[in-house]
């Protein structure tokens, strides 16, 4: 049995990433967390600290809100102020992105959309049906690529300024990225680049071989988020 809020749940309703086979195949234990079968560890090649990694992060909880009143209900609901355009702000249970006037992407680690989604529908209630909050975690595979060749990396599949003055901590960005559409947030850890790529699931795979192969100079390792 795993367990999501505090709630027991069966093995068979627990859910799989789309990149599950993936890390499966780089050798990944996995573990029934948070309603998901996750990835807890990998097999060390006691290789040298890797210049370039590649995690799954499909599991992290993923919000659409959107509408004429949606920066209103970013406010009131999640209790921070509206981003500018592609940029983002920290909330409580994660951080919020403006992607455009009327649609916010909010990121959370796994688990934590569900009573998010419950306060912000709550609140949405109240203003006419004119903003819609949808939880598309399930739907989006989510891959994390950390280090400083990040920006010699993504060149190769996307068209986008990866510099800071173009692509500071924090922004946010849909753009082409291997011939698909994805979301491209930069997400820093510990001052170290980074970068999550949010796409339609059934396109995770294909985008996770395509940062393999694009990766391969650097030794790109997979591990565990």
């Amino acid at each position: 049995m795993g367990r999501v809020c505090g709630v027991s749940v069966s093995e068979e309703t627990m859910r799989r990433s789309p990149l599950h086979e993936a890390m499966q195949a780089a050798g990944a234990g996995f573990e029934a967390l948070s309603g998901w079968w996750l990835p807890t560890s990998l097999v060390s090649s006691g290789a040298a600290v890797p210049t370039l990694t590649i995690a799954d992060e499909s599991a992290h909880g993923k919000l659409l809100l959107e509408g004429d009143r949606a920066a209103g209900v970013v406010f009131t609901a999640i209790g921070v102020p509206a981003p500018s355009i592609g940029l983002s702000v920290a909330c409580e249970e994660g951080r919020v992105y403006a992607l455009r006037p009327d649609l916010f992407f909010v990121a959370t680690s796994p688990g934590m959309e569900t009573k998010l989604v419950d306060r912000v529908r709550a609140v949405t209630a109240d203003v006419d049906g004119l903003t819609v909050v949808t939880d598309v975690t399930s739907g989006r595979a989510q891959i994390r690529v950390t280090g400083s060749v990040c920006r010699q990396l993504l060149p190769k599949l996307c068209g986008l300024d990866f510099g800071d003055h173009s692509f500071q901590d924090g922004c946010a960005k849909i753009s082409g990225l291997a011939k698909t559409t994805q979301l491209i947030l930069r997400c820093d850890r510990d001052g170290v680049l980074s970068f999550s790529i949010v796409g339609g699931r059934s396109l995770g795979a294909y985008v996770w071989e395509m940062m393999m192969q694009a990766g391969r100079e650097w030794g790109i390792t997979p591990v565990v988020d």
